[in-house]
């Protein structure tokens, strides 16, 4: 699975899902919550991030609460976020949403902001597009991978529940 597409460098460490997707605004339908995202530490990120763009950030992203920030970052249409590595509860909430994320330690050195970059998760490697440099890190497992392909854990439990019911059955 390979996504590739502008950078968005967050070269901070913890970044909490408070900070992803601000309380505040829960109340509000998820076209308007999106356009805050991430707006604490760069306000300029929601309004101008396209569809396709890849989020990169340090260690612990989605740190605190169990909150489903990663919406907020799929509405905006952020291809996939690759950090140094991710708090085990973001990460499943994002995996088992269908936002991929990759763990690749290494990557705030690896790129800059608005370079070109492609994600190969299946490889366990970000490429550098516009400096022509390689970051390896470890694969997604594959039923990881199925899940965001599918669109989530429950498209994903669905394909799989049909593969071995019986025909008729």
């Amino acid at each position: 699975m390979k996504r590739s597409g502008k950078v968005w460098k967050f070269a901070v460490d913890d970044i909490n899902t408070d900070q992803i997707h601000l309380s505040m605004y829960s109340h509000l339908p998820i076209e308007e919550q999106k356009m805050h995202c991430l707006e604490t530490i760069d306000p300029t990120f929601a309004p101008n991030v396209q569809p396709g763009d890849l989020v990169i950030a340090g260690r612990n992203f989605g740190c605190g609460s169990a909150r489903h920030a990663e919406a907020d970052l799929m509405a905006l249409g952020v291809a996939a976020v690759v950090a140094e590595s991710f708090d085990r509860k973001f990460f499943r909430n994002a995996i088992s949403s269908g936002l991929l994320v990759l763990s690749c330690p290494g990557i705030l050195d690896a790129v800059d902001q608005h370079e070109e970059i492609e994600v190969d998760a299946n490889a366990g490697r970000v490429r550098n597009l516009t400096a022509g440099t390689e970051v390896v890190c470890p694969p997604l497992p594959d039923f990881y991978l199925g899940m965001v392909e599918l669109g989530g854990v429950k498209p994903y439990l669905k394909t799989r529940v049909a593969a071995s019911t019986p025909a008729g059955g």
